[in-house]
């Protein structure tokens, strides 16, 4: 058995093929999908370098066996989940040791020099709930959920009030416009005609392989005096080889809600989804989110536990 640490500019196609192979094995999203881990590498980890903390993908590590990928290490920010092909099963927990060890970097230290690790395992996979459990870990009360729709049997429809329009990326040319209102939709504190969010990672999220077949879905507010008309937004990764679609991040204003706006705006992914033949697309959620999603069409496949333990 070897284990390497991720190299972007040698590992990444192998790692995508992996990812895509286990949803294909399994159809679910017990292990990433490939769109997830572009999202990480073309998007959050810029996100995380400005704020000054670790790129994840750096902590990325990754167990062959006869140069075949069975296992890895995908770090999100201060959260590990880790993948582990079928019959690999047992080697589960060698490798959350092996994070313990060797990705505290990523994680906040305490004033008593400790850090809480967090790990992040899917319910449906119970020996990994039991295993975290039996060594330390203690699962917090929120819990996250993989929601999916499948575009192609969805009845759904645009409906929208008078003077709102929903388009799509290249419909609407003011970039700026739609990063800034999708940042103000996760912090309505910065609300503000004129707040502009830094471009760096919206742009950098361009240099993704996958970023050609991709689209944005947002929704406009016509009769608009501010200089922002972007009411809801969303990005929409998908990947042709597996026939599925990840969306992240999706938001809207919070002066725009409960208008309906946000819904028709999935709805337009939904649709848009079925015209590129996706099969499944997916979409990560906690809290109340996962009621906006499942009103909105999509149908909760799985619950995450957050399992803390401080080292």
């Amino acid at each position: 058995m070897k284990i390497k640490r991720f190299n972007l500019n040698t590992d990444l196609m192998k790692l995508e093929s992996y990812l895509r192979n286990q949803y294909l094995e399994n159809k679910n999203m017990t292990s990433w999908l490939p769109e997830r881990l572009h999202d990480l590498i073309y998007r959050m980890d810029t996100q995380y370098t400005d704020e000054g903390n670790h790129k994840s993908s750096d902590y990325i590590f990754i167990w062959e066996d006869n140069e075949e990928i069975v296992g890895c290490i995908l770090p999100d920010g201060d959260a590990i989940y880790i993948s582990v092909k079928k019959g690999y099963e047992d080697l589960y927990k060698s490798i959350v040791s092996y994070a313990e060890e060797n990705c505290k970097p990523l994680f906040k230290k305490e004033d008593d020099g400790s850090i809480d690790f967090l790990v992040i395992a899917n319910d449906s996979l119970k020996y990994r709930k039991e295993f975290l459990e039996q060594n330390g870990y203690t699962r917090q009360q929120e819990e996250d959920y993989d929601n999916y729709v499948y575009p192609r049997k969805a009845n759904v429809s645009i409906n929208l009030p008078v003077g709102y329009k929903l388009v799509y990326g290249d419909e609407y040319t003011n970039e700026e416009n739609k990063w800034s209102a999708c940042n103000l939709g996760f912090h309505p504190d910065l609300e503000d005609p004129n707040y502009r969010n830094d471009m760096g990672a919206y742009n950098y999220r361009k240099k993704s392989s996958m970023y050609k077949n991709s689209f944005e879905c947002l929704i406009i507010d016509e009769n608009s005096e501010e200089q922002n008309d972007v009411c809801s937004y969303c990005f929409v990764y998908v990947d042709k080889d597996s026939k599925t679609a990840f969306i992240e991040p999706a938001s809207t204003r919070e002066k725009y809600r409960h208008k309906g706006i946000g819904t028709a705006m999935m709805h337009g992914v939904i649709l848009k989804c079925k015209e590129l033949g996706v099969e499944k697309c997916y979409v990560n959620s906690y809290d109340w989110r996962r009621k906006f999603y499942n009103a909105s069409g999509f149908t909760t496949e799985d619950t995450i536990g957050y399992y803390h333990k401080k080292i």
